[in-house]
């Protein structure tokens, strides 16, 4: 088996006490979507899935029981939202020569020189793009250089551009920004509030007399 091929069975969708009992057994259920066909319902098994996100593959040559193998992409993956486990797999298969809307992650790239010298915080506002591009220009990743930031600047979608590569997002959303380090300040204590505090030790005073 190749690093980019994927086994999968057909399932009978029967709700979250089917997919549950999958996940259980060591299954990820899953769904593969194809724009002229039925969408599939599918069961893939976690160890394998497990090891060819890790590789990270641009296509997945996606094998399902009964079915021609099909040439597909991550659409989306569902986690769990405390262990961070899979628990859905989506999968969407691609046609060569055309293009197509998918999100891929974001790296940020570099150390920027307002946290080296100026004591500034990085702060990363998105975790994935949107972009469109054509199958074998489909990225693992899409890395953002940051190191020339200084404190109070910012990345935004209008400053990037990757070739061969459509950034669909709002070009004024923000991407990754330095903002300055956080000052802890001592409380302020008001004559008012300073008074309240003898009168209460004068009153103690005089009890215990």
């Amino acid at each position: 088996m190749d690093g980019n091929t994927l086994s999968a069975a057909p399932r009978s969708p029967r709700g979250k006490g089917s997919a549950r009992q999958l996940r259980l057994n060591g299954r990820i259920p899953g769904v593969f979507y194809h724009r002229s066909d039925t969408n599939i319902p599918i069961s893939i098994d976690q160890m394998e899935l497990t090891k060819i996100l890790r590789s990270k593959p641009p296509l997945i040559n996606l094998q399902i029981e009964g079915y021609e193998a099909r040439e597909c992409v991550i659409r989306e993956i569902q986690r769990d939202p405390v262990d961070d486990t899979i628990i859905h797999l989506d999968l969407m298969g691609i046609k060569r020569g055309q293009k197509l809307t998918i999100t891929v992650p974001i790296r940020l790239v570099g150390i920027p020189a307002g946290v080296k010298t100026g004591g500034g915080i990085l702060q990363s506002a998105m975790k994935v793009f949107e972009i469109e591009c054509l199958p074998k220009d489909i990225p693992s990743e899409l890395q953002v250089e940051v190191g020339d930031l200084q404190v109070g600047q910012s990345r935004h979608i209008r400053d990037l551009s990757f070739p061969a590569i459509k950034l669909l997002n709002d070009p004024d959303e923000l991407v990754a920004s330095v903002v300055p380090p956080t000052v802890m300040r001592e409380p302020v204590v008001t004559e008012e509030v300073e008074e309240a505090e003898e009168d209460k030790e004068e009153k103690k005073e005089e009890e215990s007399k």
